[in-house]
């Protein structure tokens, strides 16, 4: 197991400090942590390493983020004052829940066996298969269930949860398999509108891709999505926006449909491909496109696969299509 705190290496030498008294005192559960530095700790600062610390450590999870206090007394000592959402007793509790389900996992999805490329898909697709997005996990009138869908709790035991506990569940699990993966913040465009959003980078052989899990559980109905697995910052960034600097994606050796040869960047390829999917008497075919014809129009494609399918026959063939236009994906059933 690694413990991967990319976002710790990125404080400079005081604000490490603060963090690890930080950590220490909210592993051990006190109410005043007392912190290394002298003088007034900013806002901004504060934030920073709490939002730090927090990403790096998904098993703080038993913390009010939104509600963290620091003061200041006349001689010039600040401590932290945190607010609990469990009790020290009730935290051990979920804590062994926890390292139980992660065991779990780990034996079943196999997760000791195989390339780290394949012990990202296994988690991956688990995720897709078994988690589902709690859209009321941000009700203000359930406090609760806002709480266990914000963090890993939320997937752990309920297998529900809304972006920013699935990004920390997916880090603890990779990392209890010696995988780095952080988690990243920002924000992300969907039908006009931008929200707030977590997601992960992970790193496989020496690269990092971007991964967005919980997009890819919302577009599983019925299969398995890898619309947004082991991307470059570029594809990523046509709908996410970074809230801090990140590791550089510009690999797609890893990326699904590179590995599986489904990217095409010409017509010829893709008919060539549609075609030997149909003779092979397969109805469903998942793909991406790129290079010359990234805006392949949904009609000019579904009659392209509808003639192909026909076989120069006068016969009606339907087809439907799920496509990621933003990312270049396609989801194609034809009955």
């Amino acid at each position: 197991m690694i413990v991967d705190r990319y976002y710790y290496a990125q404080l400079n030498k005081q604000e490490q400090a603060v963090y690890k008294a930080f950590y220490n005192g909210l592993m051990a559960h006190e109410d005043v942590i007392p912190i290394p530095i002298k003088g007034q700790l900013t806002k901004e600062v504060f934030n920073k390493i709490f939002r730090a610390m927090t990403r790096d450590n998904p098993l703080i999870y038993y913390v009010n983020q939104s509600a963290c206090n620091w003061a200041t007394d006349a001689f010039g000592h600040t401590a932290i004052c945190p607010q609990y959402f469990y009790s020290r007793e009730t935290v051990r509790k979920y804590n062994r829940n926890i390292e139980n389900a992660v065991n779990n996992l780990a034996a079943q999805l196999k997760l000791t066996e195989g390339t780290d490329y394949e012990k990202e898909v296994r988690v991956h697709d688990w995720f897709c298969k078994n988690v589902k997005y709690d859209f009321k996990g941000s009700d203000m009138d359930e406090p609760t269930r806002v709480v266990l869908s914000h963090n890993i709790v939320g997937v752990f035991a309920k297998q529900k949860a809304q972006c920013e506990g699935i990004a920390k569940a997916v880090k603890v699990l990779l990392n209890a398999v010696d995988i780095k993966c952080i988690v990243a913040t920002g924000e992300a465009e969907a039908n006009g509108k931008k929200e707030h959003h977590a997601w992960n980078v992970i790193d496989i052989d020496g690269s990092p891709y971007q991964v967005d899990v919980t997009w890819d559980i919302g577009a599983s109905k019925g299969r398995i999505a890898y619309d947004y697995f082991n991307v470059t910052d570029e594809i990523i960034s046509r709908t996410h926006s970074f809230e801090d600097e990140m590791p550089k994606c510009i690999s797609l050796k890893d990326n699904y449909f590179e590995r599986n040869r489904l990217t095409f960047r010409s017509r010829s390829q893709l008919i060539a491909y549609i075609t030997q999917e149909i003779e092979q008497g397969r109805n469903k075919l998942y793909f991406r496109i790129d290079g010359l014809f990234p805006k392949l129009r949904r009609s000019e494609l579904a009659g392209m696969v509808a003639k192909i399918a026909a076989g120069g026959q006068s016969r009606a063939v339907k087809v439907q299509q799920i496509p990621n236009e933003k990312v270049g994906t396609y989801w194609i059933r034809i009955y």
